[in-house]
């Protein structure tokens, strides 16, 4: 538990967000946020429906997940920042009747939450790779043409002087092209971990097929995504008891867990994960089915409402 430095928040906490703003969907001159949106449940995660429709309500506890290994925080997001995010999910929560537990003993559910940005490509790496490989190749060819001077001009042999100078270029350049592998190596398993991060890697395993050979562009705008520096939110619920009664250390398995992103080109994190939240909200507990790709809500803010007061600390690490 202390990896992810989960931490309870009391419920006067939860309910303090001061002035938060009433999110609404409704026509707007701003143009909507594309938010990406990928979200899973348990196969054996069921809720049952009320006579209204709406899904039995379920009681949770809220924890700090902090950023996932291996992303940042830049200047728009902190720690501090977790009563606010937390505040902002609760709210959609409650649209799926999930409420927040005063008491643990209460609780069904233990909700976890992590946000941060995601690295961009190293290009500059595989570029000075390829400058290299470029020289090597270069250099080959000198040696070669330099060989081949010698023999139209007077039919000379080799001499040991050019045998080395071409097995040089050679070393070099097969030195070069194993960098070139090695950095496309290490480029894929970012790849990989930020794919899962960001909720996309069914998706490009889907699309990761002759399509994309004959014309298709699907695969290379999901790695465009994955390339491009994306702020990210993952709410992820387990079975609570399983989760604080769990002795035996085993790694505790989600009921649900929701991702969603957006680009961080143009927007600033706490200014967007309300808006962000919105759109992903109504699959918190829901499957997706599939990677919702830019999905776009009419977003406008309404008066600022006083929701609660504040009081207490904010969670400390384990």
């Amino acid at each position: 538990m202390s990896a992810h430095r989960i931490a309870l928040l009391r419920h006067t906490i939860l309910a303090g967000f001061m002035l938060l703003p009433v999110l609404s969907i409704a026509q707007s001159d701003r143009k909507p946020l594309p938010v990406t949106i990928y979200s899973r449940v348990a196969p054996d995660y069921k809720r049952e429906l009320l006579e209204n429709g709406k899904p039995t309500p379920e009681r949770y506890a809220i924890g700090f997940g902090g950023r996932v290994d291996g992303t940042l925080w830049d200047q728009s997001q902190e720690k501090e920042h977790f009563p606010e995010i937390a505040g902002t999910i609760a709210e959609e929560l409650a649209r799926q009747n999930y409420f927040y537990a005063a008491e643990k003993e209460d609780a069904d559910l233990m909700v976890i939450i992590h946000w941060g940005r995601t690295n961009p490509a190293n290009s500059a790496s595989f570029g000075d790779g390829v400058n290299v490989a470029g020289q090597a190749y270069q250099a080959l060819g000198a040696a070669v043409s330099g060989v081949e001077s010698q023999d139209s001009g007077g039919g000379l042999s080799l001499v040991d002087a050019q045998v080395t100078a071409i097995a040089d270029a050679n070393a070099q350049l097969d030195s070069a092209m194993a960098l070139m592998q090695m950095e496309n190596r290490m480029q894929e398993l970012r790849d990989e971990k930020t794919a899962k991060v960001l909720g996309y890697t069914d998706e490009l395993n889907r699309n990761n097929d002759i399509a994309r050979f004959a014309g298709s562009d699907r695969f290379n705008l999901l790695l465009e995504d994955v390339h491009d520096p994306r702020y990210y939110v993952i709410v992820t619920a387990y079975d609570f008891r399983q989760l604080t009664e769990n002795t035996q250390k085993k790694k505790p398995v989600p009921r649900w867990v929701t991702r969603f992103s957006i680009r961080t080109r143009g927007n600033n994190f706490m200014e967007s994960v309300d808006e962000m939240a919105l759109s992903a909200g109504k699959y918190f507990g829901r499957d997706s089915g599939r990677l919702i790709r830019d999905h776009k809500g009419e977003v406008s803010i309404g008066e600022m409402q006083v929701v609660g007061t504040t009081s207490g600390n904010t969670p400390e690490d384990e």
